[in-house]
């Protein structure tokens, strides 16, 4: 026959009535009276078949096992106060889910190291991040099928509520034995160069467009290829020039940068939600995260 656990709830009050080295305090501290505090601490003696504590008038002393019991009996407030976290924040939004829907760029480089930070203060939270052109973003957030949205272009809707955060500025890089690599040279001198861009829909094809509109700079020919490391690798081998995230490695090897003396290509990576819903404290905890984030890689100059 299993011999009966030790009751934890004794443990407990053993832990406080050591920690205050009397019973009266211990009651105190609990809200009860001071003979229940007494029975309890006795009740475990006589569980033990030992004594716990020695009594000088109104205070106390442990002896060497109702030390280590109390030590047990502080663990269990400990896991217990744990536990209660744990329920409130599964309660409060801080357990469960977090669905947070990121473009490209913001995807693969700032919303991961936010997660992997939130990860660490929140393990309880499940977490879905989902990657895509952001308009699809945008429609996520408005549908409710994502908590909150990280984006880089400009949205204005009456529904939704933007908050920039970081400011990202596109490089113009070149294959590293490109004529141009690393020199400093106005925006005309790109005349006759291959353009590389994003598809149709990407939110690095639009900054790009915008700004050589406004500068009246034209490309003869243009690539379009629909990947981010794919554009990499093909300036690399001479296909052409391409605007990328400061974000990403832009100095790898065999890849150079060209500075344009009078063409500067920004974007603000913003989050996003829904301005008539109140973030859950998972999706504020994210969001601090995602600041952290930002900070902790540096503006962009």
């Amino acid at each position: 026959m299993a011999q009966r656990g030790i009751d934890l709830d004794r443990l407990i009050v053993l832990s406080h009535a050591v920690e205050t080295e009397s019973f009266y305090k211990a009651a105190e501290r609990l809200g009860v009276g001071e003979s229940a505090i007494s029975q309890q601490v006795e009740g475990l003696a006589l569980e033990c078949g030992l004594p716990l504590v020695t009594k000088h008038g109104r205070a106390i002393s442990a002896t060497p096992l109702g030390h280590e019991l109390a030590r047990v009996g502080r663990r269990i407030r400990t896991e217990s106060e744990r536990a209660t976290k744990i329920v409130a924040d599964y309660r409060a939004g801080m357990g469960g889910r977090l669905t947070v829907g990121a473009s490209l760029t913001a995807g693969a480089f700032l919303a991961p190291l936010a997660l992997a930070n939130l990860r660490h203060t929140h393990p309880a939270l499940t977490v879905s991040l989902q990657i895509g052109y952001s308009s699809a973003v945008v429609e996520a957030v408005l549908d409710e099928l994502a908590d909150v949205g990280v984006i880089e272009v400009a949205v204005q809707h009456p529904e939704i509520l933007v908050s920039p955060f970081y400011r990202d500025v596109l490089r113009c890089i070149v294959s590293a034995d490109h004529p141009l690599a690393e020199r400093t040279v106005a925006a005309a001198a790109l005349k006759g160069e291959t353009l590389i861009l994003r598809e149709p829909g990407s939110g690095m094809r639009e900054a790009v467009s915008a700004a050589l509109a406004q500068t009246g700079v034209t490309f003869e020919h243009t690539i379009e290829i629909g990947s981010a490391e794919a554009i990499r690798a093909a300036v690399k081998v001479g296909l052409g020039i391409a605007w990328v995230s400061s974000l990403t490695q832009v100095e790898a090897k065999g890849l150079a940068t060209i500075n344009l003396s009078d063409l500067s290509i920004e974007r603000a990576v913003s989050v996003i939600r829904r301005r008539d819903r109140e973030p859950t404290p998972a999706a504020r905890a994210f969001i601090e995260a995602l600041e952290h984030a930002a900070l902790d890689i540096g503006e962009n100059p």
